[in-house]
């Protein structure tokens, strides 16, 4: 049983009418779940605490956040990051709702999840909102796995097309929690270089995989699987969360790859086996997307192999970067 969390509520935060991270996402995904389906389970969301907000970020930041949510005006609290009225309640939604599917996948409840949530969390740093982002869903979820749910261990794995560099940040000096990121380079925010591994004793820890604009489907699985794939066996997490952006297919509109939506059903197949090897449970959080039809599509070919579906078969394409990307991780992990 996939838990999903997919609800009108999270189209409350309203970025303006022209902004690419828009609420008519949720309502494309949400036609998803228009009918009964037996392998799925709709959860309900649950608000996060400002506790559990604070396992990340510090008050000030809440502060922040709080005091732009502002009646009747958008606030910009940065160039490309606006609040409304509700925006700092749905981001409370957004992250407890990565929380209670982590809650429910670990307590055995439902196999894996998905939380179709926004605002998303990536580039949200423990001290700054931006990059559409507020507050870091996955990065409190793994604080809140770690602090409370009995988890030694995260891997966080993300494949949106932007380096998730406020997730980098929230663990680069962090032995408990793993963060790898196939992002295209050089691109917003302009982190994520190779050589960022982590700070000392925590070197490994960070796996940064940039790659040039252009990549297709067969280069994202040769990286995966020479790299993610052994890790996870390697590291044996007790719980993997995905920052699932799908900006790097190749209809997005921000983008500059070219991965297909059978491509990102193919990169969730190798994640979900080397989950199943170890035994760790998954839950993917919505990231970005803004391409609304290959989002929805998109979304939908993951779930369908969550539910124990087949990816296609797609030919793995050594890209220009591999040998480098699989030489500078191989002085930490047996790949």
């Amino acid at each position: 049983m996939v838990g999903i969390v997919s609800d009108p509520l999270f189209m409350n935060h309203d970025t303006g009418g022209y902004h690419p991270e828009a609420p008519m996402r949720i309502h494309y995904i949400h036609t998803i779940f228009s009918g009964k389906d037996r392998d799925i389970l709709l959860v309900d969301p649950v608000s996060a605490t400002e506790d559990d907000i604070r396992l990340n970020h510090g008050s000030a930041h809440v502060d922040r956040v709080r005091h732009a949510s502002v009646p009747g005006r958008l606030v910009d609290l940065d160039p490309d990051t606006v609040s409304c009225e509700d925006s700092y309640e749905t981001a409370l939604y957004a992250a407890g709702s990565v929380i209670r599917l982590a809650q429910m996948a670990l307590g055995t409840e439902i196999s894996s999840g998905f939380a179709c949530v926004r605002p998303p969390g990536h580039h949200a740093t423990p001290d700054e909102a931006m990059g559409f982002c507020l507050f870091n869903n996955v990065a409190i979820a793994a604080r809140k796995a770690i602090r409370n749910l009995g988890v030694k261990k995260v891997l966080i794995a993300d494949f949106d097309v932007h380096h998730g560099n406020g997730t980098q940040d929230s663990f680069y000096g962090s032995r408990d929690v793993l963060y790898f990121s196939s992002h295209q380079y050089p691109f917003y925010p302009g982190t994520g270089r190779l050589h960022e591994t982590g700070s000392r004793g925590a070197e490994g820890f960070t796996v940064n995989c940039p790659l040039g604009g252009g990549r297709h489907d067969g280069e994202y699985l040769a990286v995966y699987n020479r790299v993610l794939v052994p890790i996870i066996e390697s590291f044996e997490p007790g719980l993997i969360l995905v920052s699932a952006g799908f900006d790097a297919h190749s209809m997005d509109p921000i983008g500059g790859m070219r991965v297909s939506t059978g491509g990102f059903a193919a990169l969730a197949a190798l994640i979900m086996d080397a989950a199943r090897r170890v035994n760790s449970p998954v839950v993917y959080a919505l990231e970005g997307g803004y391409n609304f039809d290959a989002l929805r599509d998109s979304v939908k070919a993951v779930l369908d192999v969550m539910k124990g579906g087949s990816a296609p078969a797609i030919e793995q394409t050594p890209c220009a970067e591999l040998d480098e990307i699989v030489g500078t991780h191989a002085r930490y992990w047996p790949l």
